[in-house]
């Protein structure tokens, strides 16, 4: 049960039906809000000692949202999953600020946490290896296997993007060439050794 007055839990459910319906939000994005909203709700009726009301969201301040990201930190939830309680509250409270019942510029004054940046791992030659054999041996048309197996020999030995090696055209192959001419992001030309396995496949 959610400890909340009813016109608030009712705003709630209006918001996150137009979610749903207007913004098309995916039904795991508005299960997460469904559940940020409720945690939300969970902690600051812990504050103000009894079910939550609308005055009670009206006279939040940007201490109390971020005294909630805090406990949501001490619980265990990292940069990501604290900037989507973020982003569902503040919709949350722009809802309520369209429909004249609370000042919403509170949300806005806080930032969003940084989000780690974290880059993607190379496969190594073992992994490469068994990726290209595996979807050699699930495809029953040996000419769609060939081919797979080609574009994943490009992407991997290489270093292509996906849509790079997409651009490429039978031409640039012709006469057993040792490098490639890419054309990359923003434009940017650059020569890629086109290694013999990779012409094999």
């Amino acid at each position: 049960m959610i400890p909340a007055d009813e016109k608030l839990l009712g705003e709630r459910a209006a918001w996150l039906e137009s979610l749903g319906a207007e913004r098309r939000l995916s039904a795991n994005t508005l299960d997460a809000y469904e559940r940020d909203t409720r945690q939300f709700l969970q902690f600051l009726s812990g504050h103000v000692g009894g079910p939550v009301k609308i005055d009670d969201i009206k006279a939040l301040r940007p201490a109390d949202l971020r005294g909630f990201l805090a406990h949501r930190r001490k619980e265990g939830d990292g940069a990501r999953s604290l900037g989507r309680h973020l982003a569902g509250l503040r919709s949350f409270l722009r809802h309520l600020e369209r429909k004249g019942l609370v000042n919403a510029a509170g949300a806005s004054a806080i930032r969003s946490p940084k989000q780690p940046k974290s880059l993607p791992k190379p496969l190594s030659g073992r992994q490469a290896l068994a990726v290209v054999a595996v979807d050699t041996q699930m495809n029953e048309e040996p000419w769609i296997a060939a081919r797979d197996a080609a574009v994943l020999s490009l992407l991997y030995g290489c270093g292509l993007r996906i849509s790079e090696a997409l651009g490429l055209t039978p031409d640039v192959f012709q006469g057993r060439p040792t490098s490639l001419r890419i054309t990359g992001k923003g434009g940017k030309t650059r020569l890629v050794p086109l290694l013999p396995v990779v012409m094999e496949a």
